[in-house]
């Protein structure tokens, strides 16, 4: 097969398989707002009724029980988990794909605190199994790379991607499939407005602030650097908590976490509303003033929060980190900024805070940079910066004095 014709089939295919995807959770999006509405998405709802919340996510969570009960090949596979299964399909685990979609589905609609990348890039990777079944197993990978453009970054899925291909790939993959399949994702995923569902605006309408003198300058600079410790630290203590979760083997144990974790996430839904749902609807609300929460219940959410995702994702409401991550470090950066009015802008809490989280949980420092440069839309850059670079510092230091190196 030429290059010509292996590109062209890489970008009809990264094409279909956005589209497809984004067509998909446009459905699941316009559930979501039927059944929930716009108020509870965005946080704003202090009013909602317990028992609402309680009997939709704890039906939910009841539902997962009984469709992850026969045996562990029923979870959705998480986003590194999919990558690997397209770099070494001949090692890659029988899965029952069907209940796993479905699962990670009801754990969008019931209000579970996961993000849609696990789920989306999983569909692409099937929609492309099922046009191309039998050709080029590295086309699949190259529509991945397309599925992740919903962040707004074209080149971002490339990015993440290909720092886990085969090393002996080369530059003639990138180009022949990496390439052509992320610009066919974008361009099929964008033309379904699957960027604007899954991205709820995010910041495109939040006004930019640049410092002006040497006191913003410092002020910036110390936020930035705060942040970083911070984001460090919110960062290990996911893993951590991940990996004692990870240890009890929960679901092996006890069938019915699920159900449990649904009545949690009622709960956190009637007291703390930024707790439920990826979050990429609750952040523009948050960032422009809307929302009217008191510091302490900021922070207070982001850290609950942080902990429901890693339960979600232990006990069956499987999806993904990315978005979730994202609203902590808002809301976290929304609390510090006002309780430290004159320390720094909004912006250099924001994203020296989504630096630090996404360094912890992310291989690749140069997709942690493309990735929040993507969702910050270009706010708070410099303090991405500084708490990207203290959280690289953080964790190569850890990993030279013979500390265990943080899971990716």
């Amino acid at each position: 097969m030429t290059p010509l014709r292996l590109s062209l089939i890489a970008l009809l295919t990264g094409a279909l398989s956005g589209a497809g995807v984004a067509v998909v959770m446009g459905s699941i999006g316009g559930l979501i707002q039927l059944l929930w509405g716009d108020p509870v998405l965005e946080g704003l709802d202090r009013g909602l009724p317990l028992g609402w919340s309680l009997l939709i996510c704890g039906g939910s969570g009841l539902i997962l029980s009984l469709l992850h009960r026969p045996c562990p090949t029923t979870l959705l596979p998480e986003l590194r988990e999919t990558l690997n299964d397209l770099n070494h399909p001949d090692q890659a685990p029988k899965r029952d794909e069907g209940r796993g979609l479905l699962g990670a589905t009801l754990a969008q609609i019931g209000g579970g605190a996961v993000g849609p990348e696990a789920l989306m890039s999983r569909m692409a990777a099937l929609i492309s199994q099922r046009i191309w079944r039998g050709r080029d197993q590295k086309l699949q990978q190259a529509t991945v790379a397309g599925s992740l453009a919903f962040f707004g970054a074209p080149l971002l899925g490339g990015a993440v991607v290909s720092g886990g291909s085969h090393p002996n790939s080369g530059r003639q993959t990138f180009l022949d499939r990496w390439l052509p399949g992320s610009l066919g994702g974008v361009a099929g995923f964008a033309a379904f407005n699957g960027l604007g569902t899954a991205s709820g605006g995010s910041l495109q309408r939040l006004q930019y602030t640049w410092p002006n003198s040497l006191g913003e300058d410092l002020g910036t600079l110390s936020a930035g650097l705060l942040g970083g410790v911070i984001g460090c630290g919110l960062g290990w203590l996911l893993l951590q908590w991940r990996g004692w979760l990870e240890q009890r083997q929960l679901l092996a144990r006890w069938p019915w976490w699920p159900l449990l974790t649904g009545l949690l996430l009622g709960a956190c839904m009637h007291w703390l509303p930024l707790v439920p749902f990826a979050g990429e609807d609750q952040l523009r609300p948050l960032l422009e003033g809307q929302n009217s929460s008191e510091a302490w219940v900021l922070l207070l959410s982001a850290i609950v929060k942080l902990l429901m995702l890693g339960l979600c994702l232990e006990t069956g409401w499987r999806g993904g980190v990315f978005f979730p991550l994202f609203l902590v470090a808002c809301a976290l950066g929304m609390g510090l900024h006002l309780l430290l009015p004159e320390l720094g802008s909004l912006g250099s809490w924001c994203g020296s805070l989504t630096g630090a989280l996404y360094r912890c949980v992310l291989p690749a420092p140069l997709a942690v940079l493309v990735l929040g440069v993507a969702l910050l839309k270009g706010h708070g850059t410099a303090g991405l910066l500084m708490g990207l670079g203290m959280a690289h510092l953080i964790r190569c230091r850890s990993e030279l004095d013979g500390g265990p190196p943080l899971r990716p």
